[in-house]
């Protein structure tokens, strides 16, 4: 496959409909204007996308060449959009659950990219038994997150994922632990059944269908008295001595190694931040225009992957002003931080 044809089909993985429901930075993005624009060069600064390229006018040169029904660029090429509506449709019951995989992340120099060839192997192998429209890899909960060694396939119909989750097959000469999805996933619902709401039963991935069938339930509303504003006695945290003198400007994030400072910026709002510090471990502040750190925290836990948002404190506003903070005790960490949503066992 050419180059032309590789940006094509990456474009259009992250628009279609196995992976843009499920996608809230993408999702969030399209939502930001009313006719769905998201800015080429963030998707064009994905990490995939710089493994094939990094020139974004061959991306847009590739895209303007082939006859995509699913994607389209505006008149200067700058900005992308979906234009189908979503539909909703049954991905569990055409997926597939694979085990034995190599764990090529552990040891690995660059594990992301090692990650990446490896999903490219996997639906490269799983092509010779139909199409193939999603390869999802799946990781441990523990932070920093590492594969685990299985994978979900999603096939384009339902008989080919059901006749390959009965085949026995063998990935670099091991064998394959293969059944389909809905059936793993009933076996771990019966498993926890009766056990109270941990990692696996309280894990609630993103999805744009349930979310819009909510009607944004979760996002950030003016009218939730809760988050109306930062001197709001009914926000519980005002209270606490940990939040008296922080700035109401900063937000604090975590998780952002192999995000860019512009796909921040993007996710938070362009207009709505003034800077961004970003330190090498994946963490840093954004400072905003207004003192809505609060507010725009709440907002982003919905809208953020795997960067997570949280309203700075007294010592991480002191930290971000340059000033000597306290090396926080055990106890005192907030319980924000110790909420992150984790993923399936």
């Amino acid at each position: 496959m050419d180059v032309p044809a590789k940006i094509r089909k990456q474009v259009d993985f992250y628009f279609s409909d196995s992976n843009f429901p499920f996608d809230k930075f993408l999702y969030f993005l399209s939502k930001k204007n009313s006719e769905g624009w998201i800015p080429l060069e963030t998707v064009a600064g994905f990490k995939k996308m710089k493994m094939i390229t990094e020139d974004q006018e061959q991306v847009v040169s590739a895209l303007r060449s082939g006859d995509s029904d699913l994607v389209e660029l505006n008149e200067a090429g700058d900005h992308i959009r979906r234009t189908k509506p979503l539909v909703e449709q049954n991905f569990v019951s055409r997926s597939i659950y694979a085990k034995g995989f190599p764990l090529v992340d552990e040891g690995a120099e660059k594990p992301i990219d090692a990650l990446i060839e490896l999903q490219d192997k996997i639906e490269e192998f799983f092509q010779e038994h139909g199409k193939v429209l999603a390869v999802r890899l799946r990781k441990t909960d523990a932070r920093p997150s590492v594969f685990k060694g299985s994978v979900y396939i999603e096939f384009d119909n339902i008989s080919t994922a059901e006749e390959v989750a009965a085949k026995s097959l063998q990935y670099e000469g091991k064998d394959l632990l293969l059944k389909t999805k809905r059936q793993y996933l009933d076996e771990k619902s019966e498993k926890y059944r009766n056990e109270p709401k941990t990692k696996f039963n309280n894990n609630k991935k993103f999805n744009a269908f349930k979310y819009e069938r909510d009607g944004g339930k979760g996002h950030f509303n003016n009218g939730n008295k809760k988050f109306r504003d930062n001197n709001n006695r009914g926000n519980k945290r005002n209270n606490n001595d940990n939040y008296k003198d922080a700035n109401y400007r900063l937000l604090k994030f975590k998780n952002a190694k192999d995000v860019t400072e512009e796909q921040i910026k993007e996710l938070v709002g362009k207009d709505d931040v003034e800077t961004i510090i970003k330190k090498e471990d994946g963490s840093g502040f954004v400072l905003l225009s207004k003192k809505v750190s609060r507010k725009v925290a709440y907002e982003l836990k919905d809208k953020s992957v795997d960067v997570k948002f949280f309203a700075a404190n007294n010592d991480e506003s002191k930290e971000f002003a340059g000033e000597s903070a306290p090396e926080p005790s055990t106890g005192e960490k907030r319980k924000a931080e110790d909420d992150i949503q984790q993923e399936d066992a």
